[in-house]
Parts: structure tokens; sequence; C-alpha cells
């Protein structure tokens, strides 16, 4: 028997595309919550004629996997050295930039995006058991969700090759970070440089184009997946306020890019800076919250002329 919650996720960085480069729990075993793995498939209808009416069983045709999670926003703990999330994130249309004893910096790119291997153990309830799920070559979905008093998380969606579920023997305790997911609080929420907003809740998805690269010469016709292409948007709710503090309409009307920018924590190691530095609205609609009139407000990023600037995460 195994339990939804007695399971286990590794991920690490590929060297070579689609090539296992073997997590271990030392060193690549993440905390995350709310893993599904899903096998997917072309079915194949035969659309035979003949003398019955009843539909013959249809083939399975091209094959992959998916894996969804959801991971805290955290930093290593160490200054300029890379959170375990990064991994992901730069299978996730990501660059990654270390500077040591500084800074991890995250920004969008356009070539050479990474892939990762993700492991998922299924634990019996023996202990002595498990369940191997092993997706290669797996790059993805990403968004970014914020609400005041509460953990800022990542929600991936991880596309890769299918392989056969194995029978292995459960792996030993694993190594996590030791540092604790930061408190959306006093987060310095910024727009074209008010501060003043009272704002509950944000997020950010990147959107990214996922396909599959088919080949008539590959193992489940499938050679790989590639982002081709991606459209980050969000949304926030800031509490309504007059013209004068902020002039949401106008900005909307004249499509106008304004500068977003947030701090999520406070200890060294720890602290993510969000920015976002040519946000423009899509529309604005009342809302309510607990009874105070607020607004939603979607919004899309772009980046510069140079681009793979729309977003950037900034440990420190």
């Amino acid at each position: 028997m195994y339990l939804s919650k007695n399971r286990l996720l590794l991920a690490k960085k590929e060297t070579v595309y689609g090539t296992d480069p073997t997590p271990t729990v030392a060193d690549n075993a993440l905390e995350v919550k709310a893993i599904k793995v899903n096998y997917q498939a072309d079915l194949l209808d035969r659309e035979i004629m003949r003398s019955s009416l009843s539909p013959r069983t249809p083939i399975v045709g091209k094959r992959w996997a998916e894996v969804t999670f959801t991971a805290e926003l955290k930093g290593s703990g160490t200054k300029g050295v890379a959170p375990k999330i990064g991994a992901l994130l730069q299978a996730c249309g990501f660059a990654e930039t270390a500077s040591v004893g500084s800074s991890v910096l995250y920004s969008p790119s356009s070539s050479a995006i990474a892939s990762v291997t993700v492991y998922v153990y299924d634990l019996d309830l023996d202990g002595g058991n498990a369940r191997l799920h092993q997706l290669t070559g797996c790059r993805g979905q990403v968004s970014l969700k914020a609400e005041a008093g509460k953990l800022a998380e990542l929600e991936f969606k991880m596309q890769g090759m299918y392989e056969a579920v194995t029978d292995v023997a459960a792996p030993s305790s694993p190594t996590f970070e030791t540092t604790k997911p930061p408190v959306v609080e006093s987060c310095n929420f910024t727009l074209n440089s008010n501060t003043d907003l009272v704002v509950q809740n944000i997020s950010i998805d990147m959107n990214n184009e996922v396909v599959s690269q088919d080949d008539i010469s590959t193992a489940n016709a499938i050679k790989g997946f590639i982002i081709t292409g991606r459209k980050p948007s969000g949304t926030f709710n800031p509490e309504a306020v007059l013209a004068a503090t902020y002039d949401f309409l106008a900005d909307w009307v004249a499509a106008t890019e304004r500068a977003l920018s947030m701090v999520v924590g406070s200890v060294a190691g720890n602290i993510c800076t969000i920015s976002a530095p040519q946000v423009a609205l899509s529309s604005l609609a009342d809302s309510d919250k607990s009874g105070i009139l607020t607004n939603d407000i979607p919004f899309r990023l772009s980046g510069s002329a140079a681009g793979d600037d729309e977003l950037t995460l900034n440990f420190t």
C-alpha cells in the first residue's frame, strides 16, 4: 500500500539532454508537495470498415510523462549559492547567474535552455520498497504565487520522456535544504515607484510553450521537449484608491509599461527580489476582500528591445 503523502522527488540538471545524471537523495532531494505523475499518450483509433458498428481497440501512439508539484520559494541559506529549485527554474527557461558570496540571479533565456531528470519515489508502508518514476529530458512551466501572511510558492508542470515504472529498494533518508521559507510580509511591493498600494496577493505565470520534438526514429516517437515561446502574465488585487494616488485606468488605456517589484524574505541567503521592469495592465475589474473594495488586475510582462529580462528572481 502507498500513501499519497509518502512520495519523494529528486531533480538534477542534465549535462546531455535526455541522459539521466542519476539524482541522489543526498544532493538532489526537494521539499515539495502535491506531486502528481501522469502518463500521457496519443490514442490511435482504428476506423476499420466492416459489417459491425463496434469499435476496435485503439493503439497507443507516442508516449510521454508529466509531473506536477509545488515548491516553496526559498534560498539556499548562503549568498551566492544556488537554491535546489534552481535546476527546475533553468528547465523552465531561466538562465542562472551566480556571483560568489553575493547573489544568484534567474532571468529568462531564449537559447541553451537546460533540462532536468526527475525521480519520484512512491514509498510503501513497510518502508523497504518503492516504485520509481523516472522522467528524463524534462522541460516545463512555472508560476509564482504570493499571498500576504502565507508562504510564496512555485508551481511546476514538467514534461519528460516516458520510462516504465520500476520496483526498487526504498532510498535512504533524503537531505533537504535547512532554510525555512520566508513569510510573505514586509515585501515593499512597488509599482511605478509607488509603494502605497495595499495588495493581498500576486501571481505570475511564465506561460511557456512546451512542444514535443516528434521523431520517427526515436522510441515512443518523441526525441525531446522544447520551449518554443513564452507569454508571461500575472494578476494582483490592490485595494481601490483615488486616481490621484494611482490612476490604473490611465495606465490601462495607454498600455503604459510600468516597473513592478517585491522582496520576499529578510535573512541573508534567503531573500528573493522579484522584478518585472515592463508590466502592462490587461483589464480592471471590481472585486471584494472581506468587504473592502479591490480591483482584480491582470497584466502582461514584456522584455526590452534586447529581450530576456521581463522577469528576474534574484536570491541574495
